[in-house]
């Protein structure tokens, strides 16, 4: 997420207090996240664990709730690397039929992709993430106290 100078551009006044209250739901503890899993299958888990989480610094949406969902996505990430690594090796094709390892490797970006998505690696489903906190907790307000508008 763009930090607040960032945010300075064309944006009236309520929208930067709009996208702040969406930075300020969406942060959440992320200690745990300093203990990389033991159940991490590869050493390249482990280096993407690392990589993921410095990235995520102290303000990040990933959380301690997200542990497991990191962690899958790193095996992942793992496994996607091996297979790519052995396909380097072998042909793609083998005779006129595709060596069943892309078959593989599509399962695991696909993977990456579905865990990638519920963390907000991407910009796009941090942002949707964030607006729908804030409308979540618009909706309460209104169910709290009525529509004052």
């Amino acid at each position: 997420m763009k930090s607040k100078e960032e945010l300075t551009g064309n944006w009236t006044r309520e929208e930067l207090q709009e996208k702040e209250l969406v930075h300020e739901l969406t942060w959440v503890g992320n200690e745990q996240l300093e203990q990389i899993p033991e159940w991490l299958i590869s050493k390249a888990a482990r280096e993407e664990w690392k990589r993921l989480v410095g990235e995520f610094g102290k303000q990040s949406m990933i959380s301690n709730l997200d542990y497991n969902n990191l962690g899958a996505y790193c095996n992942a990430f793992s496994k996607y690397l091996e297979i790519t690594r052995e396909l380097e090796e072998d042909d793609v094709l083998i005779g006129t039929q595709i060596n069943q390892l892309v078959n593989v490797q599509l399962k695991y970006a696909e993977e990456m992709r579905r865990f990638g998505s519920h963390l907000g690696l991407t910009l796009q489903a941090r942002a949707k993430n964030g607006k729908n906190l804030l409308n979540q907790q618009g909706e309460q307000l209104k169910d709290d106290f009525g529509d004052i508008g």
